[in-house]
């Protein structure tokens, strides 16, 4: 898969920027960069961090008995409709701060990996 064609552009889509896009979300296989792309590359770094946070709250979601549908259901909050979550879990569309925060203050299992190592080496 190729890389996003403007390489100064932060509009991207984060599945796009890992080798194994269909992992994205529902593994906690480490990604790998695209072909053409660093470790290092900023949209690598910021999709690499929404696979883990999105995997660590679809872990969390799992535990407590919920589905996407079902926790969106549940738990409302504005601008986070299932569709949203969907493609947030995918790495269809890339994750905003209230996104973050949102799933932060719902999962401690988010919080901690936020503060982990492994996010920032």
């Amino acid at each position: 898969m190729a890389l996003p064609s403007d390489p100064r552009a932060f509009r991207f889509e984060p599945r796009k920027m890992i080798s194994a896009p269909g992992q994205f979300g529902k593994s906690s296989l480490e990604p790998r960069p695209v072909d053409g792309a660093s470790h290092d590359d900023p949209r690598f770094k910021a999709s690499r961090l929404q696979h883990l946070i999105a995997n660590a709250a679809r872990e969390a979601m799992l535990e407590q008995g919920h589905t996407l549908k079902s926790f969106t259901d549940e738990f409302t909050a504005p601008g986070m409709t299932y569709d949203r979550l969907v493609r947030i879990h995918r790495g269809e569309s890339l994750m905003q701060l209230a996104d973050l925060v949102n799933l932060a203050s719902l999962f401690p299992q988010v919080r901690a990996l936020l503060q982990s190592e492994i996010v920032w080496a």
